[in-house]
C-alpha cells in the first residue's frame, strides 16, 4: 500500500492558501452551512473535487469544520486522483472518509475499497471492505538504472 495513504493528503490540499472558486447549478447559504447542488466545481490551484452536491458546515465563527461531497464525487490534483460515493473531510480532527466505491489513484498504483479512511495527523489509513475485498496495486519505481527504488 506504500505511499498510496499519501494520496488522501488531496483532499486538504484543496482547503489551504489559495483562493477558492466554487460553481454549481444552486448555492444556499444558511448561518451554519453553505450547499453547492448541481454539477458542482471547486477549484484551488490545479486542484479540482467535482461532485453532484457538497455542504461546507460552518463552526460558530464561520469556518468550515466539515465538508462533505455526495453523488459522484471526485478530486483531481496533477496524477493523484480519489473518488467515491462519498467524501467527508472533518477539518478539526483531520479525517478524511471516502465512502462506497472509494479508490485513491497516484500514477499507476491505487487502493479500491468500500470505505477509505485517512488520519492525517497520524498519517494512517484504514480501507475496509464488506460485500468485497480490498484491492491495491502497486508499480515499483526505479532508479537512473533501472532497479527497484527501495528508499526508506
Amino acid at each position: 500500500m506504500r505511499k498510496a495513504v499519501i494520496l488522501m493528503v488531496l483532499i486538504p490540499t484543496l482547503l489551504f492558501a489559495q483562493p477558492i472558486v466554487g460553481e454549481a447549478d444552486n448555492l444556499t447559504y444558511e448561518k451554519d452551512k453553505v450547499v453547492y447542488s448541481g454539477n458542482v466545481r471547486i477549484t484551488r490551484g490545479n486542484a479540482l473535487l467535482t461532485a453532484n452536491r457538497v455542504v461546507i458546515s460552518l463552526d460558530e465563527s464561520k469556518k468550515a469544520k466539515l465538508i462533505e461531497a455526495e453523488g459522484n464525487a471526485r478530486y483531481t490534483e496533477g496524477n493523484r486522483k480519489a473518488s467515491a460515493n462519498k467524501m467527508v473531510y472533518d477539518l478539526k480532527d483531520e479525517v478524511i472518509t471516502l465512502i462506497g466505491k472509494a479508490k485513491v489513484e497516484e500514477g499507476q498504483n491505487f487502493v479500491e475499497a468500500d470505505e477509505i479512511v485517512y488520519y492525517r495527523k497520524e498519517d494512517r489509513a484504514v480501507a475496509v471492505s464488506k460485500d468485497s475485498r480490498v484491492r491495491t496495486f502497486y508499480v515499483e519505481e526505479k532508479d537512473e538504472k533501472n532497479r527497484p527504488n527501495r528508499k526508506p
